[in-house]
């Protein structure tokens, strides 16, 4: 059986590198990606795996009837039985597909909890209003999907309350990330490379944007060296709030605060790592905290579901969303922690038997399976 997979774009993060680990783990359903704009770090690796990939490289500022007829053809001749879509874009163009091609199934997903209060909280006037907007062309088409695949248990509570999607519709499949940890050689190289010797070291992994939390994050640990120097920060990742932050570590002066950009080596980056620390304000099921876990380093993270439902009680540092003080405290404590094996190996054993890749692979595909004959 055929799915085609409708994405935003192809670039190295979150639910487009969720997206591609679990298409590599197919063993029955023959899958198709589309991506409509620009952003293909990850076509490469689906090509070498015999995954067609079409790169639309759509204008971000093209009309909806644009996204629709560049989709139409391609739709039509690979005649896939279901469409999956993820992202906002995304799934506005497979709903309006939907009503070109009723016989096909349509899945959309959920993977991110898009209409939180926190992240409303961060917007402008103006931008609350644009993403309300955004939230009620949503609802007002969700019934055009016929099945939706949720991340996490979190997010799919909140989303069926805010877009009024009947329960019975929602499958949640976990991401998952790889349990292999692999290391490479070069370890000792970005040791030196960023003067990390003897020094205790914070990794952040995410997108640059304000959303994940990166400028709390700095602001607290620009006090926090004033207690510890020794420390060192760094942040893989890229993104539209790189300015932003490269401003402020400039102005301030940290030396000790280094922004890697995108990395493909995440697993060399977490081996020289001592705490990873996460103060997103909103996710979906944060992939990069399920490396983390995998690696069996110790975790840090803000207080939000999305990120409490990836570890079991007691076993990482938790801390009040955006909240500068509470987040240098907790970087505190972590120095004085003794028992994070037993935390680490915990957390590593739940992560396990729930964001095993494997596993979600076989998950996706039986679900495809159970739905492939039921009629729109």
């Amino acid at each position: 059986m055929k799915v085609c997979f409708i994405i935003d774009t192809l670039t190295g993060y979150g639910a487009e590198r969720s997206l591609t680990q679990i298409i590599l783990q197919f063993k029955i359903i023959k899958p198709v990606v589309i991506h409509l704009f620009a952003g293909d770090q990850l076509k490469d690796i689906l090509q070498k795996n015999n995954v067609k990939v079409y790169s639309l490289n759509l204008n971000k500022t093209c009309r909806s009837r644009e996204t629709t007829t560049a989709l139409k053809p391609i739709i039509k001749a690979e005649n896939p039985r279901i469409i999956h879509t993820t992202l906002f874009r995304s799934e506005m163009a497979g709903r309006r597909l939907k009503a070109i091609f009723p016989e096909i199934i349509l899945v959309g997903s959920f993977v991110s909890n898009s209409y939180s209060k926190h992240r409303y909280g961060l917007l402008s006037i103006i931008d609350r209003l644009k993403l309300l907007s955004t939230e009620w062309r949503d609802k007002a088409t969700a019934n055009k999907v016929d099945f939706f695949i949720s991340n996490s248990y979190a997010i799919k509570e909140n989303n069926i309350k805010v877009l009024g999607v009947p329960e019975e519709k929602v499958e949640v499949i976990y991401r998952g990330r790889s349990k292999a940890t692999q290391y490479y050689s070069d370890t000792k190289r970005i040791i030196k490379e960023l003067k990390l010797q003897d020094k205790k070291v914070f990794l952040n992994i995410s997108r640059l944007q304000e959303s994940k939390g990166q400028l709390v994050l700095i602001k607290a640990f620009k006090n926090f060296i004033k207690i510890y120097p020794g420390s060192v920060l760094l942040i893989a990742g890229e993104g539209i709030f790189r300015k932003e932050l490269e401003k402020f570590i400039e102005i301030n002066q940290l030396t000790n605060v280094h922004l890697l950009g995108y990395r493909t080596d995440i697993s060399n980056i977490l081996a020289i790592s001592d705490f990873f620390i996460f103060p997103s304000y909103y996710e979906g099921l944060p992939g990069a905290v399920i490396e983390s876990i995998f690696s069996r380093t110790p975790v840090i993270i803000s207080d939000i579901p999305e990120n409490r439902e990836c570890l079991p009680a007691n076993t990482a540092l938790i801390f009040k969303v955006g909240n500068i003080l509470e987040i240098q405290k907790k970087m505190e404590e972590a120095l004085k922690i003794k028992d994070w094996d037993i935390r680490t190996k915990a957390a590593y054993h739940y992560a396990v038997d729930r964001f095993n890749i494997d596993e979600i692979g076989e998950k996706y595909e039986k679900f495809y399976l159970k739905i492939e004959n039921k009629v729109p």
